[in-house]
């Protein structure tokens, strides 16, 4: 697969579904934020590879921007350990065990990233690990 391919989504412009998932850490709740300021949700696994290699990326982020990590049929352990390994960069981490909510969402693989504007609307969605360059070109995207 083409990393830096665009996959189109449904969801674009709609309005991000409830996401009904267990909290695994993190005082933050989506709906505490969710049509009153823009924030990222990025689906993450343990077990993969390309997330780990987007990890430092997200990193620095997280600096400006709220950043929300669902771990995607993994185990609370799996994550856990994933976090406490690599730094956490996430507000607020939800665990998906089954994918029912990425199905939602039209999840095509992890790492996947939605952009979320203040009106709670998915604008973006990046399909592969995302990079510094990636994402400064979808925020000069999302400004235009």
């Amino acid at each position: 697969m083409n990393e830096s391919k665009h996959l189109s989504s449904a969801m674009l412009n709609k309005t991000l579904p409830e996401l009904n998932l267990e909290v695994l850490e993190g005082d933050l709740s989506i709906t505490e934020i969710k049509g009153k300021k823009p924030f990222i949700v990025n689906y993450f696994a343990s077990w993969c590879v390309p997330c780990v290699a987007e990890h430092e990326v997200l990193k620095q982020l997280n600096k400006d921007y709220i950043i929300i990590g669902i771990g995607y049929k993994d185990t609370k352990a799996n994550i856990k350990k994933f976090i406490s390994d690599l730094g956490n960069p996430y507000e607020l981490i939800m665990m998906d065990p089954e994918g029912r909510a990425a199905i939602n969402l039209g999840l095509y693989g992890v790492p996947e990233t939605y952009f979320i504007n203040e009106k709670g609307k998915i604008k973006y969605r990046q399909v592969g690990p995302l990079t510094e360059e990636k994402f400064k070109n979808i925020v000069y995207l999302l400004n235009k």
